[in-house]
């Protein structure tokens, strides 16, 4: 029994330590791209949202989507709204924007 739950916790903690590694791939490839002029910087990107749509921001990811990079940000709004924006990650147009149900 001690075996398994050592076994166990090993495979946890080489899952998780995979998970932060992968965090910290994006992290540096998102810099990356942003240092080289490949993307605006996320702060350029906010200044935007935040005069369309102002809140509080919840979450941002970065994605690749059909060869492009795209800002996605999930906000709250003045009315307690939750809103998904996609952004193009280049050019900071709004690419798409609904409201969470």
């Amino acid at each position: 029994m001690k075996s398994t739950l050592t076994t166990v916790m090993v495979l946890v903690v080489l899952m998780l330590a995979a998970v932060f590694a992968l965090a910290d791939e994006d992290h540096l490839e998102a810099r990356r791209l942003m240092e080289s002029g490949s993307i605006q910087p996320l702060e350029t990107i906010l200044e935007r949202v935040r005069a369309q749509r102002p809140g509080r921001i919840l979450e941002v990811e970065l994605e690749e989507e059909d060869r492009r990079y795209v800002y996605e940000i999930e906000l709250l709004d003045e009315s307690g709204q939750v809103w998904e924006l996609k952004m193009n990650a280049v050019t900071g147009e709004i690419l798409e924007q609904e409201q969470e149900e």
